[in-house]
C-alpha cells in the first residue's frame, strides 16, 4: 500500500472508531442521533494529582467551589466509589494509561521505575486506529523518560527545572495548569476538524506546597489545599469554554480522575504515598458527554479503579480492551447497567512504605458488599458504608471475613502478577531525576528494593508509624524553605528512634550538607551504606563529600562501589574519572568517562572532559 494510501485507510479507520464511540455511548436505543454535521469526537483525559473526591461539590462538599467539575458531574456520570492503584503519582497514571494494576504493570515509585516496552497502552492503540494523541503534563515525575509517552504524537513535558543550593533543590519544579491546559488546546485547535482527537492533560494543582494563584492565595488563606482545588475548577472551565468555541463540544467525551488523594492529616498522613485509608485511595471519577451520549444525572456507587478507564474508553471507540489488561471496560455501567464488572473488587497497593522507609508494604481490596480489607502485618476492616470515614476497625471482630477478604485479594494480585511483563520495570534514577522528585515534595532515594513479600510481618506496620510521618514531612518542608539546620536537626531526632531507615537517613545527610555540617553529613551517609550497602546514591554522596574534605582514597573506594553496585548509573562514573584525572592517572580516567558517555551519550559535560583529557595524552 502507497503512503497516500495508508493514511486514507487510517484515516477510516479513525473515522469508524470515532462513530464506534459515539454509538456506544448512547445508552438507550431511542436515543436521538448526533447532530449532523458536528466535529470528529474528541476525547479529553484530565487527570488532576492529589484531588481528594470529598473536597468537590459534586462529591458533597459545602461551598466547594467548583461549580464547572459539579456541572460535568450532573450532565454525565459521577462514580462514587472510585479508587486508584496506588497513592503515587507515576504508578497510578501507569495504571490509568495502560488498564493494569501494579503487579501487571511493574510500576511501583515514583523515579526508579519505567513502564517496559512490552505493556501496551491506550494512547498506542488509538493512534493505530488513526486519532491523533497528545499529551500535556504539569510535573517533571511524569516526564517521558518514565515511559508513559508511548503512542502521544505529541508529549509536552517541557517543565523548567527546579533552583537548587548546593546541587540540592531549594524550589519546587511543577507547571501551571492553565498553562498546561493553554498548550493543550493550542495542539487541539491545530487538528482538521475531521480527525478524532485523544489528550491528556493533567494538572498539578492542589499538590504540596499549596499554593494557589491570584484571589485565590487571599480568600483561602487559612486552606490552600481548596485554594487550589478551585484552580482545578477554573482551569476545567476554561478548557471546556475554548473546546466549544472550536467546534468540538458536540462530540466531546470527557473524563475526569485523580490519580490519587491527600491525606490532610486523617488516619495521621499529612500528605499520600504510605496508606491506603479513603481519603488517599478513594478518588473523583467523572465521565461527561453530549445529551445522545453519556446518560446525564447518573451516580454509580459500584467499586471501579483507575485501570478501568483505558478499557473503557477503548470499547467505546469499538476498540479491542490493551493486552494483559486486567481493569475492566465500564461501558455497561455507563449504558445503565447496575452490576458492573464481574469481580470481588478493586485493589490497590502502596510500595513506598518498603522501598523507602523500611516498613512493610500495603495491600487494599474494596469489596463489592461494602467492606474494605487493609492487608498489613496487622490487617484491618472496615464497613464502608455504615462507617465512610474508616475510623472503626472490624478486624478483630470479623476473622472469618478478613480470612475470605484476603483470599480474594491474593487471587486478585495472583491473576495481576501473571500479566507481568517480562522487562524489569526498574529503572537508575539519575541525580537528576532525584533531585526534580524532592522538589515536588516526594520522598525519593532511588532504591528499587528487594524480592521479599510486599506484606512482610517481620517489618514495622505502617501504621504504627504516623507520628514519624508528620515529624518527618515538617522536617522535609524546613529543608525546603531553607532552614537547613533545623531540618537536620529533627531529622536526628527522628534517626534515634529509626536508625536504620533509608530515606530518614538520606535526608538527614541532605540537610547537613544544606546546613554546612559536612562532617556529620559524611558520618550519617556511612551510617546509610552500612544499612544498606547496595544504595548507589548514598555511596555517590559519601564519595563526593570525601572528595571535597580530600580524603581521595576513601572518595575513590566509594564512587567505584557505587558504580559497581549500580552498572547503569553515570553520576558516580563521572565523578570518579575527575577524581582519576585530578590525580593524574588520565588513561584510567579515559576509560571510566568512556563508560558513562556510553551510558548517557548526549551528556555534553562527559564529551568535553574526554576531549581535554584526550589532548593530555596527545
Amino acid at each position: 500500500m502507497n503512503t497516500r494510501c495508508s493514511r486514507c485507510a487510517r484515516r477510516a479507520v479513525a473515522v469508524a472508531t470515532g462513530l464506534a464511540l459515539l454509538a456506544a455511548c448512547q445508552g438507550r436505543r431511542d436515543a436521538p442521533e448526533p447532530p449532523a454535521g458536528t466535529a470528529a469526537p474528541t476525547v479529553l483525559l484530565v487527570t488532576v494529582d492529589t484531588l481528594r473526591a470529598d473536597r468537590l461539590g459534586c462529591y458533597g462538599r459545602e461551598d466547594a467551589g467548583t461549580p464547572r467539575i459539579d456541572r460535568l458531574a450532573e450532565g454525565g456520570t459521577l462514580f462514587e466509589s472510585a479508587h486508584t492503584s496506588a497513592p503515587l503519582t507515576l504508578p497510578a497514571h501507569a495504571s490509568i494509561l495502560t488498564g493494569r494494576s501494579l503487579p501487571a504493570h511493574g510500576v511501583f515509585n515514583n523515579g526508579t521505575f519505567r513502564l517496559p516496552d512490552g505493556v501496551p497502552t491506550l494512547p498506542e492503540a488509538l493512534a493505530a486506529a488513526g486519532w491523533s494523541t497528545g499529551a500535556f503534563v504539569s510535573a517533571p515525575v511524569l516526564a517521558r523518560r518514565y515511559g508513559l509517552d508511548r503512542g502521544f504524537s505529541v508529549y509536552d513535558d517541557d517543565i523548567a527545572p527546579p533552583r537548587a543550593r548546593q546541587g540540592l533543590v531549594v524550589h519546587y519544579a511543577e507547571r501551571a495548569g492553565r498553562e498546561t491546559a493553554r498548550r493543550a488546546l493550542a495542539w487541539i485547535a491545530a487538528q482538521a476538524p475531521g480527525q478524532p482527537v485523544f489528550a491528556w492533560v493533567h494538572l498539578w494543582e492542589p499538590h504540596v506546597p499549596y499554593r494557589p494563584p491570584g484571589d485565590l492565595a487571599e480568600r483561602y488563606a487559612d486552606d490552600r489545599y481548596q485554594g487550589e482545588v478551585v484552580e482545578v475548577d477554573r482551569v476545567v472551565g476554561r478548557m471546556l469554554d475554548e473546546l466549544e468555541g472550536l467546534g468540538r463540544a458536540g462530540r466531546l467525551l470527557v473524563v475526569l480522575v485523580a490519580d490519587h488523594g491527600e491525606g490532610l492529616g486523617d488516619h495521621g498522613e499529612p500528605t499520600h504515598g504510605v496508606y491506603l485509608y479513603r481519603e488517599t485511595m478513594q478518588v473523583p471519577l467523572i465521565v461527561f458527554g453530549p445529551a445522545w451520549s453519556v446518560p446525564g444525572g447518573r451516580r454509580v456507587d459500584v467499586p471501579v479503579g483507575v485501570a478501568d478507564i483505558a478499557p473503557t474508553l477503548l470499547d467505546l471507540a469499538g476498540l479491542a480492551p490493551p493486552a494483559g489488561a486486567d481493569g475492566a471496560s465500564l461501558a455497561g455501567l455507563l449504558r445503565g447497567a447496575d452490576d458492573g464488572p464481574d469481580r470481588p473488587g478493586v485493589f490497590a497497593e502502596s510500595h513506598l512504605p518498603r522501598l523507602e522507609f523500611g516498613w512493610s508494604g500495603l495491600r487494599a481490596l474494596v469489596g463489592r458488599e461494602g467492606v474494605k480489607l487493609i492487608d498489613a502485618p496487622a490487617p484491618e476492616l472496615y464497613d464502608v458504608a455504615a462507617d465512610p470515614a474508616e475510623t472503626r476497625d472490624l478486624a478483630a471482630e470479623r476473622p472469618g471475613q478478613v480470612r475470605a477478604l484476603q483470599r480474594a485479594l491474593d487471587g486478585l494480585v495472583e491473576s495481576a502478577t501473571a500479566r507481568a511483563p517480562a522487562a524489569p520495570a526498574s529503572r537508575e534514577a539519575s541525580r537528576e531525576d532525584l533531585e526534580q522528585l524532592r522538589s515536588l515534595g516526594y520522598v525519593a532515594s532511588g532504591r528499587t528494593g528487594d524480592e521479599g513479600p510486599l506484606v512482610d510481618p517481620a517489618l514495622p506496620d505502617p501504621k504504627s508509624r504516623t507520628g514519624f510521618l508528620a515529624a518527618f514531612d515538617e522536617a522535609v518542608a524546613l529543608a525546603a524553605r531553607g532552614e537547613s539546620a533545623e531540618a537536620a536537626r529533627r531529622f536526628g531526632e527522628l534517626a534515634a528512634d529509626d536508625p536504620e531507615n533509608p530515606s530518614l537517613l538520606l535526608e538527614w545527610g541532605q540537610a547537613l550538607i544544606l546546613a554546612g555540617d559536612h562532617a556529620q553529613a559524611i558520618e550519617v551517609f556511612r551510617r546509610l551504606t552500612g544499612v544498606d550497602p547496595e544504595f548507589s546514591q548514598a555511596w555517590y554522596r559519601l564519595g563526593q563529600l570525601l572528595d571535597e574534605r580530600g580524603d581521595l582514597d576513601e572518595a575513590e573506594a566509594a564512587y567505584r562501589r557505587a558504580a559497581e553496585v549500580d552498572p547503569l548509573a553515570v553520576e558516580p562514573r563521572k565523578a570518579l574519572g575527575s577524581l582519576l584525572a585530578q590525580r593524574g592517572r588520565v588513561r584510567e580516567a579515559i576509560d571510566v568517562l568512556e563508560q558513562a558517555k556510553e551510558l548517557d551519550p548526549r551528556d555534553p559535560a562527559i564529551a568535553r572532559e574526554l576531549e581535554r583529557l584526550w589532548a593530555r595524552l596527545r
